[in-house]
């Protein structure tokens, strides 16, 4: 079996100093035109954890967090094309100024044996609410290896489809009824509407679902597809784009919803919180998140701690922020602002009950741990990295450029 770390054996390691802090610069660029920065970031009064990964890790108000712990995080953005975020971990030494990062992908099997990330300390004293935390989110394959080491914390996770306009596509707006991924990929009616995420690791194996589960290719892990298959999926993906079924390929968070908003689009496979925040533009149900037929993206974020932040005088604050990830107030505020589930939402609950929160935003909550639930007992396409991850962008690659 081809060995999957060569993909990024042949980072250009002359990289480092152009590289170094270009993350920290553009990541905060792109919070602040999200409203994704921490209140008063550059304020002394508070000991700052700073971390590198994906925003929608982020509350949208750090504030909550401040009160609680009486510490800063500052969150660099990046996106969340696998092959971006362990190229510049690796190449831009940004464990150097960098406390935790936080991605998908099943990074840990990579990063961690090569001294990027340190081992989760399940004892250390500020982590106490590791061992009420069930085995199915801190066990998952986002923060172990398949050894058992224990490279992450859970933070957040879900099952990802595609938002869609009801309207445009003849759907009831309240209807929970399950579409299918030909809205997607072949439907005549969204021909020329459909816009795809241009970043392989999220949107061909979404592809490969489609086609194992209508029979239309024989893919045994759409995972971790063989070169063979991936070679399959973008043979179809370049039909489709040729038959002028994607109206673009986007890449930001931030384009998702400018999409939806600006009805430049009846489907996209995209990140819940985008048909969330369009919504808040256009009014309730004006475009929906799909329950599916064949199944959907199952994600789960980790957060690791950068191997040079143990050397640091900041660990028991990294460790507080690694339980909050695991308690009541972040699930409950991650859960009703982007609709993401996580481990202990029974916390979350309590959390809202002990704080005021309105009968609705209560229910809200169970509702979103009932979907999570409901999403999990299909067939999924999970965040690992692939064994041949270097022949799957190779096809990918194929299919942008054709």
């Amino acid at each position: 079996m081809k060995d999957k770390f060569s993909t990024f054996d042949q980072i250009e390691l002359t990289r480092r100093n152009m590289l170094r802090g270009m993350g920290a610069v553009a990541g905060t660029a792109a919070l602040a035109a999200t409203g994704l920065a921490p209140r008063g970031a550059m304020a002394q009064d508070m000991p700052v954890v700073r971390a590198y990964g994906v925003p929608t890790a982020a509350l949208k108000d750090w504030s909550p967090l401040e009160a609680s712990l009486g510490i800063k995080c500052e969150l660099n953005g990046t996106s969340n094309d696998v092959g971006v975020f362990m190229r510049d971990i690796m190449a831009s030494n940004l464990g150097d100024s960098t406390d935790i990062y936080i991605f998908e992908s099943g990074t840990e099997d990579i990063l961690g044996p090569r001294g990027m990330y340190a081992k989760i300390e399940t004892d250390h004293p500020e982590l106490t609410l590791w061992e009420r935390t069930s085995d199915a989110w801190k066990r998952s394959p986002v923060v172990t290896d398949e050894e058992g080491n224990q490279w992450g914390v859970p933070v957040i996770g879900n099952a990802d489809s595609f938002g869609y306009v009801p309207e445009a596509i003849g759907v009831d707006p309240a209807s929970e009824e399950e579409l299918s991924w030909s809205l997607m990929f072949e439907d005549e009616a969204t021909r020329g509407r459909v816009a795809y995420g241009q970043g392989w690791s999220y949107s061909m194996p979404s592809a490969a679902l489609y086609l194992k589960e209508t029979g239309k290719a024989d893919i045994k892990n759409v995972s971790d597809m063989t070169a063979e298959e991936a070679a399959v999926v973008a043979d179809f993906l370049i039909e489709r784009k040729k038959a002028g079924q994607f109206r673009t390929l986007y890449g930001a968070f931030e384009e998702q919803i400018q999409l939806l908003t600006n009805k430049e689009v009846d489907v996209i496979n995209c990140w819940e919180p985008a048909v969330r925040e369009a919504n808040n533009v256009l009014g309730e149900n004006a475009t929906r998140y799909a329950y599916t037929v064949e199944g959907y993206f199952k994600w789960g974020h980790g957060a690791y701690v950068a191997a040079p932040a143990m050397e640091r005088d900041n660990v028991d604050n990294i460790y507080k922020m690694l339980n909050y990830f695991l308690g009541g107030e972040y699930r409950a505020l991650q859960a009703r602002d982007r609709g993401y589930a996580g481990p202990n939402m029974d916390l979350g609950v309590a959390y809202a009950e002990e704080n005021g929160w309105s009968d609705a935003e209560i229910e809200a909550l169970r509702a979103t741990e009932a979907k999570v639930n409901r999403k999990f007992e299909k067939p999924f396409t999970s965040t690992t990295t692939p064994q041949d991850a270097s022949d799957i962008e190779e096809q990918w690659q194929r299919f942008l450029n054709a």
